[in-house]
């Protein structure tokens, strides 16, 4: 379905005295219930619906919650359909502008964090980003106490504290919902979708057609030979930011942009494979390729090399030490609390804590750090058996 506007306020008298998730007594949705509120409105528009009260209880009905923090992977324990794709720290680096456009293009829009104030510090605030129109984004923000969807809410005016855009954005929460159909509706028009940009015309004779890596993608995109991120056996080549590749056919072409899809493409020495569509972009003129004039390479297995995450955020790798007991992240900072995942040795955790503090916790015995696996799960893991990439 398209995504339809909800906008819910964390002032709202129906909850904002409710105490957020596990928190103290003073963690009261009208107080800090900016991240929880913004997914309510996510679901809700995806046709979901749930209220922030509603919310609130369902994610603590599954243990989604650590105090007063909401655990971002908990929401598809409750909607399977919908999935949390990425989690993106950019405090201290900008923002990844193309990753955010390219969702909100295919009808899924993205909750972000913002600085809420000009003083000293960061006022950490969460918003959920629908539009992009010039250089700025539309939002729904749940603070003010307002029901009218119609009236459009731009980020920059209220919190960019003067900051570009790419440097007003501190954080980014990416959801899937696999039942999306595109397009997101305006405040204009509550059942108008927004349009997409459609793919250039091409050539119905092309065999191929060029396409960029975005180049944010600072790390690297992976070029596979099937679109199955579990393992990086099947990894055959690895493409820098800014490299042309060719899209191999019409169909993959119109997949570029667009949220978890996978395009078939080569590279400029014949490597061919499958890519994702969200990190790649259209170039406007789309040259043809003829296939059989390119000598297809040997696909030799290339030597796996853990990226760099583009958004400077911090990665810990579990020790081989652990051997094939893994590494247990318990729901708490306790080993008597439940157990949410186990993670094999080399699998990487992104810190979800204060990074200062973090920095010096890992490897120390007797320290917990706050982390996220790769699907998704929060909790906390012993720091001694974890280490810098």
């Amino acid at each position: 379905m398209t995504f339809q506007l909800v906008y819910y306020s964390q002032q709202d008298p129906k909850w904002k005295q409710d105490i957020l998730g596990f928190g103290d007594p003073g963690d009261t949705l009208g107080y800090v219930g900016c991240a929880l509120t913004s997914v309510a409105m996510l679901i809700s528009g995806h046709g979901y619906v749930e209220t922030p009260k509603t919310l609130n209880q369902k994610l603590k009905n599954v243990g989604g919650f650590s105090s007063a923090a909401i655990r971002w992977g908990s929401v598809s324990q409750i909607y399977a359909q919908v999935n949390m794709k990425s989690f993106i720290s950019c405090v201290s680096s900008d923002a990844p502008l193309g990753l955010i456009d390219a969702s909100i293009a295919a009808g899924q829009p993205v909750i972000v964090m913002v600085d809420s104030s000009p003083t000293a510090g960061l006022q950490t605030h969460w918003v959920v980003l629908y539009a992009k129109e010039g250089n700025d984004y539309l939002m729904l923000d749940p603070w003010p106490y307002q029901t009218d969807i119609t009236k459009k809410t731009y980020l920059l005016p209220r919190y960019s504290q003067g900051a570009a855009l790419k440097r007003a954005i501190m954080h980014v929460i990416i959801y899937e919902c696999f039942t999306a159909s595109g397009g997101i509706a305006q405040p204009s028009s509550s059942t108008t979708p927004a349009q997409s940009p459609q793919p250039a015309s091409v050539p119905a004779s092309a065999q191929g057609f060029s396409v960029r890596v975005k180049a944010d993608v600072s790390w690297g995109l992976n070029v596979r030979s099937s679109a199955d991120t579990s393992s990086a056996n099947n990894i055959v080549v690895v493409v820098p930011a800014g490299a042309t590749l060719t899209a191999l056919s019409a169909e993959d072409y119109a997949k570029i942009g667009g949220v978890n899809q996978w395009a078939h493409i080569r590279d400029d020495k014949g490597h061919e494979g499958f890519a994702a569509a969200w990190y790649l972009e259209k170039i406007q003129t789309a040259p043809v390729v003829n296939k059989t004039n390119v000598a297809p390479q040997p696909t030799a297995k290339t030597v796996e090399v853990i990226p760099t995450p583009a958004t400077n955020e911090l990665v810990v790798i579990v020790k081989s030490r652990v051997g094939r007991l893994g590494a247990k992240v318990y729901e708490s900072a306790s080993t008597k609390s439940n157990i949410v995942s186990v993670e094999k040795m080399r699998a990487q955790l992104v810190v979800i804590e204060d990074v200062g503090k973090a920095k010096s916790k890992i490897g120390q015995a007797n320290k917990w750090l706050n982390v996220q696996t790769a699907d998704g799960k929060q909790g906390f893991v012993n720091a001694e058996l974890v280490a810098l990439p």
